[in-house]
């Protein structure tokens, strides 16, 4: 339980009891990864009720400002860590220099071109698929999407940390590299395949979200490899990066498969 909230803490600006620091604890309790992302989940569920509440008698859609709401109470949670992660990784990969001059860009606190170009089309993209799914399916299928996607994201993480080493000999992500191995991305698939079957509001495509999460397993172990190539392992950076990714894609598919099969 400590691991956790300790985890809970070091992931999101959620306020929580003054804790112990343990590295050890903290390292190994990036099983429950998925426990954080459900936690925003309903944090997200809750605004988005609040914003259909409030405008329940209005005559205009205020889907865009639903979707614009999703969007930045996500970002004040977590304090925008990934996307910090984001920016970062895109600046160093797309430098095409060497493997330390990436990890120095990476590691450096300015935000280039090429990482304020990535935070554009992220924004851009995940408004657009957010809306296009409300508009699709519905408002419920939109609550299934904002409790499923923060959970999915961060069982990617947990993969990315047990399939390339640490590319530093030191930092923060290194305590989250070193102690998780396939036994930990178990629990964590476990988690995560549980609750969104829970979550699902047609059990006709539960197949279809079994499917999405080993896509989104299979492309979270192809990108760790291809970053280890690049600069010799993952990074703090590089595992935001790949939950701010992934939630973008889990989106894109959970709009896509499910006509793509049903229809």
């Amino acid at each position: 339980m400590k691991g956790f909230l300790l985890l809970l803490s070091f992931m999101t600006r959620l306020p929580m009891p003054n804790l112990k620091y343990e590295e050890e604890k903290l390292g190994k309790s990036m099983k429950f990864f998925p426990l954080v992302g459900i936690i925003i989940g309903f944090i997200l569920l809750v605004f988005t009720l609040g914003i259909s509440y409030l405008s329940k008698n209005l005559t205009v859609s205020v889907l865009p400002l639903t979707v614009i709401v999703i969007i930045l109470v996500d970002i004040v949670i977590t304090g925008g860590l990934h996307l910090d992660g984001l920016a970062d990784t895109f600046d160093g990969i797309f430098s095409y220099r060497s493997k330390q001059k990436m990890l120095e860009i990476m590691k450096d606190s300015r935000i280039g071109s090429n990482g304020v170009l990535a935070l554009i089309l992220y924004f851009l993209i995940k408004f657009v698929l957010l809306f296009s799914i409300a508009s699709e399916y519905g408002g419920e299928y939109l609550m299934f999407a904002v409790l499923t996607y923060p959970v999915a994201s961060r069982l990617c993480s947990v993969v990315s940390c047990a399939s390339a080493p640490y590319a530093r000999a030191t930092g923060m992500g290194k305590m989250f590299a070193d102690n998780t191995k396939l036994f930990d991305v178990i629990i964590a698939f476990i988690l995560t395949v549980a609750y969104i079957f829970v979550s699902l509001i047609d059990k006709k495509i539960m197949l279809i979200n079994f499917i999405i999460i080993l896509i989104l397993i299979f492309i979270s172990y192809g990108f760790s490899k291809l970053i280890e190539r690049k600069i010799g392992g993952i990074t703090g950076d590089t595992l935001g990066a790949l939950v701010e990714l992934t939630s973008l894609l889990y989106l894109f598919l959970i709009l896509y498969l499910p006509s793509f099969f049903l229809y």
